[in-house]
C-alpha cells in the first residue's frame, strides 16, 4: 500500500471539514488510489470553478493537484470544461501538474483517447462531474456522463476507478427524525449516475461506494 502522508495531512486537516456530503467518498477515493502502484493518470471532467468552494463544487481538481503533486514526479491529471471562465479560474487555483483544456467533454475524451493509444496508456481514475445536475430533470446530465464514459471506454481496464458525482440515491421514501430517512426498497443510484449505473449493472462492473457521489471498478 502507498500512502500519501502529505496528502492526508492536507485531507484531514484542511479538506474534509469542508467537503460535506462528498467527504466520505472522496476518502474513498484516495485511499483505493494508495493502493495502485507507480504513476497513476487522472481524468476529470468539469474542473473546479471558483476558489474555496468546497460544499459546491468539492474543489475536486485542486484535490487531485495535492494528491500527484505530493505522490510522485510521474502522475498526471487530465481535466476539461466547456466554460472558458471555468478554465482560467482553475489556472489560478492548480499547479503545471495539471493539464486543463477547454472543450466539449466528450470531443475531448475522443481527441485524449486517441492520445492514450499512441502512448500505450490506460487510466486510472475517471472523475465525471461535467454537466450541472437539475433534480427535476436528470436525464440530460446522465446521459451526457454516460457518452464521457463511453468515449474513453477502450482506455479503462478492470482496475480503473470510475466515479461520477452528484449522484443522490433513487427510490421510494419515509421520512424519519431529523434528516433521516427510510427506503421503502433498496435505493439505486440517482442523478447524473443513474444511465451510468445501469450499464454498470449490465456490464458486471463492481459498485464500490453509493453516496452523494458513486464509484466503480472492474468495467
Amino acid at each position: 500500500m502507498y500512502k500519501n502522508h502529505e496528502f492526508w495531512k492536507f485531507f484531514d486537516n484542511e479538506a474534509a471539514a469542508k467537503l460535506a456530503l462528498r467527504e466520505k467518498t472522496f476518502r474513498k477515493i484516495f485511499e483505493h488510489l494508495d493502493l495502485v502502484e507507480g504513476p497513476i493518470t487522472i481524468v476529470e471532467t468539469g474542473c473546479a470553478r471558483l476558489a474555496d468552494n468546497w460544499a459546491g463544487d468539492g474543489q475536486s481538481t485542486v484535490m487531485f493537484d495535492k494528491y500527484i503533486s505530493s505522490r510522485d514526479q510521474e502522475s498526471v491529471c487530465y481535466t476539461v470544461d466547456i466554460n472558458p471562465t471555468s478554465v482560467s479560474e482553475c489556472k489560478k487555483l492548480v499547479s503545471p501538474r495539471i493539464h486543463i483544456t477547454q472543450d466539449d467533454s466528450v470531443h475531448y475524451l475522443n481527441v485524449l483517447a486517441r492520445q492514450f493509444s499512441q502512448a500505450e496508456k490506460c487510466i486510472s481514475f475517471l472523475y465525471l462531474d461535467s454537466f450541472d445536475l437539475d433534480k427535476t430533470y436528470w436525464y440530460p446530465s446522465a446521459i451526457h456522463h454516460l457518452k464521457e464514459l463511453t468515449a474513453v471506454m477502450r482506455f479503462i481496464d478492470a482496475k480503473t476507478l470510475v466515479v461520477v458525482d452528484d449522484c443522490p440515491l433513487n427510490g421510494d421514501f419515509i421520512p424519519g427524525t431529523g434528516t433521516q430517512i427510510s427506503f421503502l426498497a433498496p435505493a439505486s443510484v440517482g442523478g447524473k449516475g443513474r444511465l451510468v449505473a445501469e450499464y454498470a449493472a449490465a456490464a458486471g462492473a463492481r459498485i464500490l461506494f453509493s453516496d452523494y457521489q458513486a464509484g466503480w471498478t472492474g468495467f
